[in-house]
């Protein structure tokens, strides 16, 4: 089997369609050139003059013409209401995620803690008992910082619920 070229390919394509090579290629730099000239007319022209303008007394921009000013907006009470309850719900959001991230980690180096203990002493130890005392070590020590994670998260108290319009 033979593997032929992407171009090969397109030629085949295009062979099948009955289009020869230099219609398509009679055609593709016609688009291009349409698509190049339109972009470079509308960069070339001044933002505020329509193209196709031949009034003489048609007005061009001017520094006058130009405002940067934006149009005044409606603001109800509602509206400025709900956005201050939506500040106010984000804070609070970032302040109970970072206080929830701040007890997982050090719930998280509580059992590391505990754990790298239980290794040192399983290692160390030669009897059953003392195995079983460094077992009973690092259940007391995951006990409490469960219970440590779980009065923290307590603390915390729920997800700050996000205000409705």
């Amino acid at each position: 089997m033979v593997l032929t070229s992407s171009l090969s390919r397109q030629r085949d394509i295009r062979a099948r369609l009955g289009i020869n090579d230099k219609e398509y290629f009679l055609n593709m730099k016609a688009k291009h050139l349409i698509i190049s000239s339109t972009v470079t007319l509308a960069l070339l022209a001044p933002a505020g003059t329509a193209l196709a303008s031949t009034d003489e007394n048609a007005s061009t921009a001017t520094a006058a013409d130009t405002s940067t000013t934006v149009p005044a907006t409606k603001t109800s009470v509602k509206s400025t209401q709900f956005r201050a309850s939506m500040q106010a719900w984000q804070e609070a959001t970032r302040s109970w995620l970072s206080g929830r991230a701040a007890a997982m980690q050090s719930h998280r180096e509580a059992i590391a803690t505990a754990s790298s203990a239980l290794k040192n002493a399983l290692e160390t130890s030669t009897t059953k008992e003392g195995r079983r005392a460094a077992m009973s070590a690092f259940k007391s020590a995951r006990d409490a910082a469960k219970s440590a994670l779980d009065a923290a998260l307590a603390a915390l108290g729920e997800r700050p619920v996000r205000p409705t319009r």
